[in-house]
């Protein structure tokens, strides 16, 4: 990989696996062949380093005859004293070495990793602790993480419908476990995990292939979230609107529905199961004549019939119709209400009634309004919630954190899906040709303001459109930003102001919180540059950025950055400005450029100290469905509730669940009747 996750020793002892061979990413502070690499809880494997590389024998035997060992062992003797010098014979894209065995004549060993590892001693080695993030003896190409942004997007949206939707959800409520379908899914997600697939260094057809097979496995992992969700929306009224909680601890969040609400009612509230009320903001009203002709009688029969997919018209059902003073109505609801509807009778009496003069056909459905509202829900569980009439308007709630700005900057990059690499000449463009701000949604619960911003890049005029929302129950504020990229060879990047000075960063990245400061090391003729990877947030300067997927940051200096888009054009650049050594083949990947409409999202949090709380929030939104229930009263169900400050729920499956502390102190977890003592950055699955 390039570079290596700091919890990657816990998650290998957890496997049985007691050793590691690495390469990219191990520090100058390791000047022997094996060290011990030490996780943030402590726990060590003996990681075995490739100097040079794991080809740093593949070219001994180009030649004829026998290979020049001798040369070959002077050099990598310091790194291994007394032990066998280690030679990996074979690189990318090199066939097998014919006649290995015959060529060395005895003056070698072949044999495999697993031989040359089979005794591994800790005794005297040195220790590194965390990730591996440094290029002092090989190329680190940190460019990767922005590379191809749509496949980072692809991969978390994916992960997060099986690991907190599907999984979860399916385990609690949704009837006989769907192995095959998981399988499935999850092969999907394997098959794109190797590095050069899910990182962007890979030709065009690869990257296509990549984002098929995690539309797949996101498409599993939804239709498997709705089939939980349905059981659970029959179990409650009709009317009434099941809403579900992903995440194992009570939560409020906004949720936008569709009611059918009289037009006669001043204001609508949702009631919950215990009978008390949660306050709407209305979003929107749809008039209730959905489409409406007039026609000779003869035509009306055929209208109807040509629209009509069995009992489906306009995406609805038809659920009555009635023959009234020159017009024939028919009423359609989303849910078929009878369940049963004659659609032969019906056809029938609309062809008896219209036969003779001219008619008017109108299709209409009930009275409706969008609302938002915030629902409290308890943990994995559901609640069921229904409109009621009330009077007189929302309370406005707490006010929403005060106006953001942030800037919009962008460079040229003549680097390639590697490594970034900015031109001498580089300008940097951060000043709008043209600005205003539009109020989209000023309500109690929910604000949405866009900032339009035009700018010119490489002579072109780009349009772009900055969405803040915020909702009252809500610390953090929504930002997406959107535009066309017309443009190629460039870095677009947000920068988002701090509240204080900063010299460092705290990024949630597997199963752990890394703290990184300004100064990377560097050494392999790769420009050192801090931007570094986070998954759920960055936190720095007491601001936190919570993000949908993995995404490039920077400190710099009284702003953080995030980089929204990053166009490249080549595989590898052999003449790349900050990259002496080629990364891979010179070839054209003219797809990464990614032109077309881009949407970036990711929220402002004033705060540092709960930020795994605001990023679950952010991360995980309810889900709703119509109750299909014919009778049976409101109810409200809970599902699995975990305990424990900085400990988070990674996995649930009918035979285990895994649960991690997010913190550097020992936590004590409840989860299911379970209670657990965990050491501090421990990860821990529980059998269920």
């Amino acid at each position: 990989m390039f570079g290596h996750v700091a919890q990657m020793p816990q998650i290998l002892r957890a496997a049985g696996l007691e050793t590691a061979v690495v390469w990219r990413g191990v520090p100058a502070a390791v000047d022997r062949h094996r060290f011990l690499w030490e996780s943030p809880d402590g726990s060590a494997v003996v990681a075995e380093y490739l100097p040079a590389g794991y080809g740093n024998a593949a070219y001994l035997f180009d030649v004829d005859g026998e290979p020049p060992l001798e040369p070959f062992e002077e050099r990598f003797r310091p790194w291994f004293g007394g032990d066998d010098v280690l030679g990996m014979v074979g690189t990318d894209h090199m066939p097998l070495v014919r006649d290995l065995t015959s060529r060395i004549a005895g003056r070698a060993v072949v044999g495999t990793l697993a031989e040359y590892l089979v005794h591994p001693s800790a005794d005297g080695l040195a220790r590194w602790h965390g990730e591996l993030r440094s290029a002092a003896r090989a190329n680190l190409l940190p460019g990767v993480v922005s590379a191809r942004i749509d496949l980072k997007g692809a991969c978390a949206r994916a992960e997060r419908w099986l690991e907190r939707y599907a999984e979860p959800l399916g385990t609690l409520y949704g009837g006989a476990w769907p192995e095959g379908f998981l399988k499935q899914a999850w092969t999907r997600m394997f098959q794109n995990a190797a590095h050069d697939s899910i990182c962007g260094c890979s030709a065009d057809e690869v990257s296509a292939q990549v984002l098929v097979r995690y539309a797949e496995a996101e498409q599993i992992a939804q239709e498997l979230t709705r089939r939980a969700v349905t059981r659970i929306a029959a179990q409650v009224p009709r009317g009434a609107v099941a809403v579900v909680n992903p995440s194992p601890h009570e939560r409020t969040d906004l949720v936008e529905l569709e009611l059918e609400v009289p037009d006669d009612w001043e204001a609508v509230a949702l009631e919950l199961p215990d009978g008390s009320h949660v306050p709407t903001q209305e979003v929107d009203r749809q008039e209730p004549l959905l489409w409406e002709t007039k026609l000779a009688g003869a035509e009306v029969p055929v209208a109807i019939a040509r629209r009509l997919h069995g009992r489906e018209l306009f995406g609805r059902y038809v659920n009555a119709y009635r023959i009234e003073d020159g017009r024939a109505v028919l009423e359609l609801g989303d849910d078929p209400d009878p369940e049963w509807l004659d659609v032969e009778q019906l056809m029938q009496d609309v062809t008896f009634a219209t036969a003779e003069g001219e008619w008017t056909l109108r299709v209409v459905s009930g009275p409706k309004r969008t609302v938002v509202a915030a629902v409290p829900a308890p943990p994995l569980g559901w609640t069921g919630v229904r409109p009621v009439h009330v009077q007189g308007t929302v309370p406005r709630g707490s006010e929403p954190p005060s106006r953001l700005e942030t800037r919009i900057v962008r460079g040229k990059d003549v680097g390639d899906s590697y490594n970034y690499a900015p031109p001498e000449d580089d300008v940097l463009v951060d000043a709008p040709v043209e600005e205003r701000r539009d109020t989209i949604e000023d309500g109690p619960l929910r604000c949405i303001d866009v900032l339009h911003r035009t700018y010119v890049w490489d002579g072109e005029r780009v349009e772009t459109q900055t969405r803040f929302e915020r909702r009252a129950h809500e610390p953090f504020v929504r930002i997406r930003i959107d535009f066309d990229n017309r443009c190629a060879d460039q870095r677009v990047r947000v920068h988002v102001p701090l509240l204080e000075p900063a010299d460092r960063s705290f990024a949630e990245g597997q199963f752990a919180i890394v703290e990184r400061g300004l100064e990377p090391e560097g050494g392999y003729g790769e420009v050192a540059i801090p931007t570094y990877p986070a998954s759920a947030f960055v936190s720095a300067g007491g601001v936190t950025l919570l993000l949908d997927h993995v995404t490039e940051y920077e400190l710099t200096g009284d702003e953080l950055a995030l980089t929204v888009l990053r166009s490249t054009g080549l595989i590898s650049r052999n003449d790349h400005r900050w990259r002496e050594d080629p990364a891979g083949p010179s070839l054209p990947i003219p797809a990464a450029q990614l032109h077309g409409p881009w949407s970036f999202s990711f929220a402002y949090y004033p705060g540092t100290d709960d930020a795994l709380v605001q990023a679950e929030r952010y991360r995980h939104p309810f889900l709703t469905a119509a109750g299909t229930a014919t009778d049976g009263d409101m109810r409200v169900q809970v599902g699995s509730e975990l305990a424990g400050e900085h400990v988070a729920l990674t996995a649930l499956q009918p035979t285990f669940a895994r649960v991690v502390n997010m913190s550097d102190e020992a936590r004590v977890a409840r989860f299911e009747g379970q209670t657990v003592e965990l050491g501090a950055w421990d990860i821990r699955t529980l059998k269920r």
